[in-house]
């Protein structure tokens, strides 16, 4: 699938799966010196290929598209520019995850996915969206993290693949839902150090087998 066509059709599962509303949220995806990207004022239930914005990653110049790009393009340049490893970064407006998010709580792992799926994930203060400051501090994170929180905002998930930047999404919708569930009807029961240590080994022991198996 062509990387813009692919990137149009991850923008519509985001939201079959509710994770934003409206015109909210945005997605990218690198192709070799290029960025395409979300349009602004398009809901991503409506993106197809042809709707997608074609960025210079080094000039941030704006090469093909029909509307102007995302008002979040300093933010997905400023990640890429930084991360050569990353090829996909989706911003979700998601309701839960970004409720819990801005309440104070954190987000701390209750089940395996949350570890392995997620990564470490960053927490950032409420800044102001489409700013400077912002994609500076979300870029900064980004370098030691693969997932974002940002407070009264919403949630960044990098990827190495689009595959990989959908599926944190999802997971940090799920793992919000899940914390609430808990809070509802107890307390929520977290993973230790020592478990969150031991899914980390298992994971990255996984990681090297498939390396050497040549990626099968």
């Amino acid at each position: 699938m062509i990387t813009r066509q692919e990137l149009a059709w991850y923008g519509r599962k985001i939201e079959a799966r509710g994770l934003t509303a409206g015109a909210g949220g945005n997605i990218s995806a690198r192709e070799g010196r290029l960025i395409w990207v979300k349009p602004s004022g398009y809901s991503m239930g409506e993106l197809t290929g042809r709707a997608m914005c074609c960025i210079d990653l080094q000039s941030g110049e704006m090469l093909e598209g029909p509307a102007r790009p995302t008002s979040e393009l300093p933010l997905h340049l400023a990640i890429y520019r930084l991360r050569p490893d990353v090829q996909a970064v989706f911003h979700t407006h998601s309701p839960w995850a970004g409720g819990v998010i801005s309440s104070g709580a954190d987000i701390r792992p209750m089940f395996a996915e949350v570890v392995n799926d997620l990564g470490d994930i960053a927490h950032v203060p409420y800044i102001t969206p489409g700013s400077c400051e912002l994609a500076e501090a979300v870029a900064a994170a980004a370098q030691q993290h693969g997932t974002i929180f940002m407070s009264n905002h919403g949630v960044v998930a990098l990827g190495i693949t689009m595959k990989q930047a959908f599926y944190r999404c999802c997971v940090a919708e799920d793992a919000a839902k899940s914390f609430l569930a808990a809070t509802l009807v107890g307390r929520p029961q977290f993973l230790t150090d020592a478990q969150v240590a031991e899914l980390q080994r298992l994971d990255s022991a996984a990681y090297r087998t498939k390396v050497a198996e040549g990626g099968r």
